[in-house]
């Protein structure tokens, strides 16, 4: 039968805006067609709950499928004559297919689309110039009803196929389906110069079209987000990787509405970028939710988290939680310590899977199972297995990591027990590695029958002992990097009780300036005497880092000029502090020169010294070595001076694919000298 009816997509969600958006920008980085046709199948897919999608396309009487999902065996690129196509003369006359069971084919119908795994089908013809030369089409398996939704959806991407199929109209109608989405949606230069919007800026912000053309969309955005978007954008442009973020826009009457942005690039078969497309989705309504959430699961964070940690004589406890940036949810990580009458101090970490009130709901339940059954009981693996057994009463089907630990009360053995928890990690000297202790165990609610081990370490005048749930380590989606980084900063605490907040020095030196993806709690135990004296309020990172593009000149004086005040403020106006200065002036300048790309310029605290690292993305290790030797003479001003006046320096690969140096600084922060 046929359907003409022609409705408006109804999309309920932002998540379903992002959708649609998120498949124009895939049709607009199309370079083919096939690549543009697999691009709107995917985006009906993800908007319609349908097994089955699929394009054909019709010249001179023969049809071929170009893309399908879903349809019995491999029929993409089959060529079928249109006598053997049973409703190609309806769709030859412009009409929409709707067979939403057998009986309403009829038995020839039916047994032909049976053979291909149809047993309900929606199709839409591709008309351009009058001419059916082609279809898209949604089914499923089995008898089905299609929604007045889901043929409007269909409608529209149909409606934009046409002349996509015709790639000198590609501009034009990727435009046009751009007005059909319900998101602001953009277009620019390779230069970042805005060249077209759709309508729907125009009617949100209030501005005509001369306002907002180039860099008019400045004015439109909050004074508080400003900033860091004039530092991504340039970023985005300067690298060529897509950019992602958030921020707040003027609505036409004067308020402020967050919205989220995409921008991603178009390349030729070059990879040269032709020009960016973005979307720009308000998420207003979703902030507000979600901080109504977070008000609530905060004042839960502040309820079930200990305000205060024990200290001891010569043992200082330290620990920091921070939340997932992405979703800004108080999730279900805790830290906690506490004192028993006999002397024992007892502490854990753990994680609930999820997020939100329930999350904090159940470390609430936790931490006081923890600290009744620690009253009677010494063993943290008993301990872990009796918290095992109230978990699976009070909150079946919740899983949790976990870790125990008991400090005697000499402060001469710590014991503590893993529940598929990562392990800790202690360091012993300051020049030592540090060392990951064994860790092992199924989750709390996991296994039936929970079999865990405690395990003995012999405690060591200002040993350091790091507790952390995965959030810390697995930042970057390389879990063993994060376990690396920070078995790399932790002896740098050894001895050294003059950071106010280690924990938190951790994390952020751990991190370095990544976007955290999960919830993170980091609990420290430090066996060393505090001079209260020397603490500072306002602590020392182990780690300070600054970013800029090469070929942005201000960007780099800023860099300087800000790493040179922050030696001042930490190492006072010394000889040495003007000297570093002057090593860090000389790199800057020899990376803008030679260096094309992002630069990281991170000053490292290793508790005596300065270690000034550069990483660029420009040529490599083997280019900056190949004119190492002729920059150290004296000819070559700069890096002769480097060479000269630091303590040392290296050179190695970085990362990020260019050069690393490592410059150790004559300057001394002024607490240490």
């Amino acid at each position: 039968m046929t359907d003409t009816v022609d409705e408006t997509p109804a999309l309920t969600s932002v998540v379903e805006v992002e959708s649609l958006a998120a498949c124009w920008l895939a049709m607009a980085r199309a370079t083919t067609l096939d690549e543009i046709e697999a691009a709107a199948l995917s985006g009906l897919l993800e908007l319609i709950d349908v097994t089955i999608a699929y394009t054909a396309r019709r010249e001179n009487t023969v049809w071929t499928f170009s893309r399908q999902v879903g349809l019995s065996g491999d029929i993409a690129g089959v060529s079928i004559p249109e006598e053997h196509v049973p409703y190609a003369e309806a769709l030859r006359a412009g009409e929409t297919l709707c067979y939403e069971s057998p009986d309403g084919m009829g038995a020839e119908l039916a047994r032909s689309l049976a053979a291909v795994g149809l047993g309900s089908l929606y199709a839409v013809p591709i008309m351009k110039g009058g001419v059916c030369v082609g279809v898209l089409a949604i089914g499923r398996a089995e008898a089905s009803r299609f929604s007045a939704r889901d043929r409007a959806l269909v409608r529209l991407f149909t409606s934009n196929l046409s002349a996509l199929l015709d790639k000198r109209d590609l501009v034009q109608s990727l435009e046009a389906l751009a007005e059909s989405v319900p998101a602001i949606v953009l277009r620019t230069e390779p230069s970042g110069w805005i060249n077209w919007y759709n309508h729907r800026w125009y009617s949100f912000t209030g501005q005509t079209r001369e306002e907002a053309a180039g860099w008019g969309w400045q004015t439109a955005h909050h004074p508080e987000d400003f900033l860091r978007v004039m530092e991504e954008w340039p970023k985005a442009l300067a690298t060529g990787q897509p950019i992602e973020i958030e921020f707040r826009l003027r609505r036409y009457d004067g308020v402020f509405h967050w919205h989220l942005a995409r921008v991603e690039p178009v390349r030729d078969d070059q990879g040269t970028i032709l020009s960016w497309y973005g979307t720009v989705v308000d998420i207003e309504a979703q902030k507000q939710a979600l901080e109504r959430t977070k008000r609530v699961a905060d004042t839960l964070q502040d309820a079930f988290l200990p305000a205060t940690l024990p200290q001891r004589d010569g043992m200082r406890l330290d620990a920091t939680y921070a939340s997932a940036e992405q979703d800004a949810l108080v999730g279900g990580d805790w830290y906690d310590a506490f004192e028993l009458a006999d002397g024992r101090l007892i502490f854990s970490i753990g994680d609930v899977a999820g997020h939100g009130i329930a999350a904090s709901m159940a470390v609430g339940k936790l931490r006081q199972s923890i600290f009744m059954l620690a009253r009677h009981v010494d063993d943290p693996a008993e301990i872990l297995v009796e918290v095992d057994r109230v978990l699976r009463i009070q909150d079946p089907g919740v899983f949790v990591t976990a870790l125990v630990g008991v400090v005697d009360r000499r402060s001469t053995q710590m014991r503590y027990a893993t529940a598929g928890h990562p392990p800790p990690i202690v360091a012993y000297r300051r020049e030592g590695p540090a060392v990951v202790l064994p860790s092992g165990g199924p989750p709390l609610g996991v296994a039936t029958e929970l079999k865990l081990e405690t395990h003995a370490v012999p405690i060591e005048t200002d040993m350091v002992a790091v507790f952390y749930t995965d959030g810390v380590t697995e930042f970057a989606r390389d879990a063993i990097a994060g376990e690396a980084r920070l078995c790399a900063q932790i002896p740098l605490l050894v001895g050294d009780t003059s950071v106010a907040r280690p924990a938190r020095a951790l994390y952020e030196a751990v991190l370095d300036g990544a976007v955290p993806q999960d919830d993170a709690a980091v609990l420290v135990l430090q066996f060393s005497t505090v001079d209260a004296a020397a603490v500072h309020d306002e602590p020392l990172p182990l780690q300070k880092q600054w970013r800029f593009h090469a070929s942005d000149a201000q960007a780099a004086h800023v860099a300087r000029r800000e790493v040179g005040a922050y030696l001042a403020e930490t190492c006072g106006e010394t000889e040495a502090t003007l000297t570093s200065e002057l090593i860090i002036g000389e790199l800057l300048a020899n990376t803008v020169e030679h260096a094309p790309g992002l630069v990281h310029l991170t000053l490292e605290w290793t508790g005596e010294t300065f270690v000034l690292v550069v990483r660029d993305s420009g040529p490599g290790l083997e280019s900056a070595q190949a004119n190492l030797p002729d920059v150290w003479h004296e000819g070559s001003r700069g890096l002769f001076l480097v060479h000269a006046l630091a303590a040392s320096v290296t050179v190695a690969e970085s990362p990020a694919g260019g050069a690393e140096l490592r410059v150790v600084l004559p300057a001394t922060p002024i607490r240490l000298s």
